[in-house]
């Protein structure tokens, strides 16, 4: 994959202070030591998650849908029996915004609450699948009348 020479630089939303962005994201990236990668763009982070069974993902997964509600943010995410792949990312203002940092944090607490397995190959898990209902659902976080979404 990409060296760190190559990696993408994050492009954080216009609501997030640089300087904040940047000390509360570094942690979460694969570069320092977390589990986090940023996408191309540089516009969002994203990961796969594993659990040792399904029942467990889905537990995982109700966990953080929960707390998406409470935030009234969502993730592009996937799951194929017991793996879930999320990309956190914000359209409206574009970037990496706090609520996707908050959240990438939420998911590795209580990944590891449900017992994560931690799995050293992750590339690829769910990505593509992702990125295909991603396109397909449109710009989800336009207000209505103010952008493309689709209805």
């Amino acid at each position: 994959m990409s060296s760190t020479s190559n990696s993408p630089t994050p492009v954080f939303s216009s609501t997030y202070p640089a300087d904040k962005a940047n000390e509360e994201l570094s942690p979460l990236l694969k570069s320092n030591g977390g589990k986090w990668t940023l996408i191309e763009s540089g516009k969002g982070v994203e990961r796969a998650f594993k659990f040792k069974t399904f029942k467990k993902t889905w537990e995982f997964m109700n966990t953080i849908a929960s707390e998406c509600a409470v935030q009234k943010h969502h993730p592009e995410w996937s799951n194929v029996y017991n793996t879930t792949f999320i990309r956190w990312t914000t359209h409206a203002p574009p970037g990496l915004s706090e609520k996707d940092v908050s959240m990438a944090r939420f998911c590795d607490e209580k990944a590891r609450e449900c017992g994560e397995v931690i799995n050293t190959d992750e590339s690829g898990l769910g990505k593509d699948l992702a990125d295909r209902v991603a396109v397909e659902g449109g710009d989800c976080c336009v207000p209505k009348g103010k952008g493309n979404a689709s209805v």
